[in-house]
């Protein structure tokens, strides 16, 4: 409930904030979202999994040096990138079509969601929903309320929707920084040369499966800026959003079950791992279905919510939805991945495909459809990424999937049966 609200936030300013961002301002700030997201993975290594599954299985003093040698390191990439991106501006420029000079304030974003994450990762294993559930709304409204402020009322264009997002990350990661500091106790100066070497060992396989996330968010815009224009990336971008309650829904319905799911999984009988693939079978055939009815419905309201310039996001939204509805069946699978510390398995048939298939399907998209094969490629690469981790769950955590469909089908056609045989009985 607590991600519905967050991603009702940003749908009710929606209406406000298109009627006075053009495309593309939408495409800048949404070519800044991704260059943060991006700079997330790369400074804390994809880690936050395994700072959720420390907390089941090892002692304080480990957890402490875990969480203190990453966000150490994190702090340290950090530095570095921004080194290296404010020695190679323009370069950086030039590739995504996002003024050089901001790169740092992004990475400095970047830094406090890495810190967020850790935390709520944290709090999502402690049970602690009303806590993370409280931070991410405060993001969220402070982020949402600032932008009002500086876009409507002093009337700047993307550069004000992105300085309230780093004003409200930054309010954000120094309230987790405190809860790890204070609260827990779990954060110190320290670089643990076994922390280090587990951070490394979960982290570093994961590599090609970081590389390809990065082609799957980045590839479809920056293909938009360089083959249409920087405002076919903002209707995307917009399209994206509003696509997006979706990738919240699913994942808030992950982190909801990841701690049972992480709790029970050493002992789980086989009786018991039918029941729950037959339950996980269920709700991956049920996410597509609710994609495409929530994209078809958003497409009444449209002229409402956008207004008359981004009436193109239409034709968008079908794709992105069932990209993000893919997303969540990827979760079904990875999560046996991440449990079983057999990270190296996703590396190449995760992400990684998934961005070789943006890659080479972006292109060859736009130039056949126009602008919106960028949102049909993602959705190849969404759809790849999860049928690779499919195959690697079944090498990590083997799980009865083909039974747990056939039992399903079984009982689905025994209820079809069932009328048909009465009413025989009845009248033979």
């Amino acid at each position: 409930m607590g991600n519905i609200v967050s991603a009702l936030l940003p749908l009710i300013l929606l209406p406000v904030l298109t009627r006075y961002l053009t495309p593309t301002d939408y495409g800048l700030v949404a070519t800044s979202v991704v260059l943060v997201q991006v700079t997330v993975t790369a400074i804390g290594m994809n880690t936050s999994g395994l700072i959720i599954q420390s907390q089941f299985t090892d002692d304080f003093e480990t957890r402490k040096n875990l969480l203190s040698t990453n966000v150490l390191v994190a702090s340290m990439l950090a530095v570095a990138l921004v080194i290296v991106t404010t020695a190679s501006g323009g370069l950086v420029e030039r590739f995504t079509e996002f003024p050089a000079n901001w790169t740092p304030l992004l990475i400095a974003v970047a830094f406090g969601l890495v810190v967020q994450q850790f935390y709520l990762g944290i709090l999502q294993s402690r049970n602690e929903a009303k806590s993370f559930v409280g931070i991410q709304i405060l993001g969220n409204f402070l982020n949402l309320s600032m932008a009002v402020a500086l876009v409507v009322g002093v009337g700047m264009d993307w550069r004000g929707r992105i300085i309230a997002t780093a004003f409200a990350g930054g309010v954000v990661a120094a309230i987790c920084l405190h809860g790890l500091i204070v609260r827990l106790g779990l954060l110190r100066g320290v670089l643990d040369a076994a922390a280090l070497k587990s951070i490394l060992h979960f982290g570093v396989p994961l590599i090609p499966h970081v590389a390809g996330g990065f082609a799957m968010t980045m590839g479809p815009r920056l293909y938009l800026n360089n083959m249409a224009a920087v405002a076919d990336t903002g209707l995307f971008g917009v399209a994206y959003n509003l696509a997006s309650p979706i990738a919240l829904v699913v994942g808030a319905a992950n982190q909801a079950y990841l701690p049972a799911l992480f709790s029970k999984l050493a002992g789980v009988q086989t009786a018991a791992r039918v029941r729950l693939a037959r339950i996980l079978v269920i709700g991956a055939i049920t996410m597509p279905v609710l994609a495409v009815v929530y994209a078809m419905g958003a497409r009444w309201i449209l002229p409402w919510m956008v207004g008359p310039r981004f009436l193109g996001v239409a034709d968008y939204m079908v794709w992105l939805a069932l990209a993000f509805a893919m997303q969540g069946v990827y979760f079904v699978f990875a999560n046996f991945v991440v449990f079983s510390r057999k990270t190296p398995l996703l590396s190449w048939r995760g992400d990684f495909a998934g961005g070789l298939a943006v890659l080479v399907g972006c292109p060859v998209l736009i130039n056949l459809n126009g602008p919106i094969g960028a949102a049909q490629a993602t959705l190849l690469g969404f759809s790849v990424s999860c049928l690779g981790a499919f195959i690697a769950s079944r090498k990590a955590f083997p799980m009865p999937w083909a039974e747990a469909l056939r039992s399903l089908l079984k009982n689905r056609a025994g209820e079809a049966r069932t009328p048909r045989d009465s009413e025989n009985r009845k009248n033979p």
